[in-house]
């Protein structure tokens, strides 16, 4: 049994891309924010794009990174200790 992740994390930035799945083709190339990313919806991301206020949602296969939000300072801290046998 696989354990369901959220494919990106909430705060991260993304441009829409053109898939196989039929989008409004003005959509294509906007930029915005990943406002709704849960583990229970792996299929969909729900995005805030520049000068909207409503959420779109997207699949994962849809969107393309820009760029993603910092760690907090602890899971920094973590990443950097050794791995205990």
């Amino acid at each position: 049994m696989a354990v369901p992740v959220a494919a990106l994390p909430q705060g991260t930035r993304v441009k829409v891309v053109p898939t196989h799945f039929p989008q409004e083709a003005a959509l294509i190339g906007r930029t915005g924010i990943v406002l709704n990313a849960t583990e229970y919806q792996t299929q969909s991301l729900g995005v805030v794009l520049d000068g909207e206020t409503t959420p779109r949602y997207f699949a994962p296969v849809e969107l393309e990174v820009i760029s993603t939000p910092a760690l907090p300072p602890e899971r920094e801290l973590a990443k950097r200790r050794r791995a205990l046998p």
